[in-house]
């Protein structure tokens, strides 16, 4: 794929994404200062602190390019350089902002030295702030052979930065996409991990209410201690479970974690 057509890809996205996610104000909405005042969408209200931003074209040149290369110790694959120079936007992770004021911010914020000395470009961060999400370099030059992988940020911390290898790393990466094309077009659709997380996790919120009766997280917490009513829950869960590709694990984690995770 050329570097054009990864240019049009990546024009294309943000302009849906952006319509997509404005059908919303709200989600278009941030504290921008003076210095983004030209992302200050047409019908911002300019004396309120929070303001609809908009998409700016960007004019990045290569020696920025360059200079972030040499700053993050990898040249860029083509479609990643594209991500980061057609379009000047604030979208949140999993895409990570790259406004006016602050250029390649999500790549920034993602940044690891010992991930990139082990193979792996991070770009992003996952939604909600644990996992931070990578390009595998492995079969580079070939980028749609070049996987979307996440790894758990506090993982990072057993490890000594000087002696990791990247067998150890790979051991500690989960699969999330085949490439950075599908990795955005899944986000585009709501078919990515965290959109199906929260999807599955909302099914199994409302099972509990609608099904269990169960309205807060203290009364799920005493039925979970409780072998008999545990499996009931489990019981009602199993559609979901199956539809979502939920192991029996994770599906115990996600009930526990229910206590910070969900808006009851």
């Amino acid at each position: 794929m050329t570097y054009s057509a990864y240019q049009e890809y990546m024009k294309n996205f943000f302009e849906q994404y952006y319509q997509k996610l404005s059908q919303d104000e709200i989600c278009v909405m941030l504290p921008l200062g003076e210095d983004e005042k030209e992302m200050w969408s047409d019908d911002a209200d300019f004396d309120a602190e929070w303001k609809k931003w908009k998409l700016v074209p960007a004019a990045i040149q290569d020696e920025e390019i360059k200079e972030l290369e040499k700053e993050i110790g990898v040249e860029l694959p083509l479609s990643l350089k594209a991500f980061l120079t057609v379009t000047h936007h604030c979208f949140d992770d999993p895409i990570g902002r790259n406004s006016v004021a602050k250029h390649f911010q999500g790549v920034r914020n993602a940044w690891t030295p010992v991930l990139v000395r082990c193979g792996y470009l991070p770009f992003a961060w996952d939604k909600e702030g644990y996992f931070i999400r990578c390009i595998r370099l492995e079969k580079m030059p070939e980028e749609e052979k070049c996987g979307i992988y996440q790894i758990d940020h506090e993982v990072l911390f057993d490890f000594d930065e000087d002696t990791v290898t990247s067998e150890e790393i790979d051991q500690c990466m989960n699969f999330i996409s085949e490439n950075l094309l599908t990795y955005l077009d899944e986000i585009l659709h709501d078919r990515d991990c965290d959109s199906l997380r929260e999807a599955s996790q909302n099914a199994v919120l409302r099972a509990l209410k609608e099904e269990c009766g169960i309205q807060n997280y203290d009364a799920l917490s005493d039925k979970m201690e409780i072998e008999e009513e545990f499996d009931k829950i489990i019981t009602v869960l199993k559609p979901i479970q199956e539809q979502y590709a939920i192991s029996d694990d994770d599906l115990e984690e996600m009930l526990w974690g229910m206590e910070y995770s969900v808006d009851w």
